[in-house]
């Protein structure tokens, strides 16, 4: 089994927001085990902790958004992409305002970054999720249709 990954040491970029057009940083931190990513909001003034879960999506409308009663993370995917990617399964990401920086619209901003805090093996064995049947998400008013 191979063991769970997290960043070796704090890295963090400013730009901005997509959608939003907010200026933001993105900081990321190590993690522990079974921790996974978790986005915070340093921008109020009590810090809310989103997790990158499924029960925590409020919308899917041009991106990927996560939420906690009314406070919202915009587009996160490109941030999951190059997290997932390196194979890093823990990490605190936490952004200044209400969506990471867009920088070239692709994941390589955030690979780069991760690549330059290091990445370091935990002790925990890391957890797989395996797909056995086909799982669908469909929402005919905003045009979704998601297959796994």
């Amino acid at each position: 089994m191979e063991k769970q990954r997290t960043i070796a040491k704090t890295v963090s970029f400013s730009g901005i927001g997509l959608h939003t057009g907010n200026p933001s940083t993105i900081t990321f931190k190590p993690a522990p085990a079974n921790y996974g990513y978790v986005f915070v909001r340093t921008d109020l003034e009590k810090l809310i902790e989103i997790p990158a879960l499924l029960e925590y999506v409020v919308d899917l409308s041009r991106g990927t958004t996560l939420g906690i009663g009314d406070v919202r993370v915009h587009t996160v995917e490109h941030v999951l992409a190059a997290l997932a990617g390196l194979r890093i399964d823990n990490c605190r990401i936490e952004l200044s305002a209400n969506e990471p920086p867009v920088v070239d619209g692709s994941s390589i901003a955030y690979v780069e970054a991760l690549l330059e805090a290091g990445i370091t093996e935990l002790d925990e064995e890391r957890e797989y999720f395996e797909i056995s049947e086909t799982v669908r998400y469909t929402n005919d008013e905003k045009f979704v249709d998601i297959v796994a």
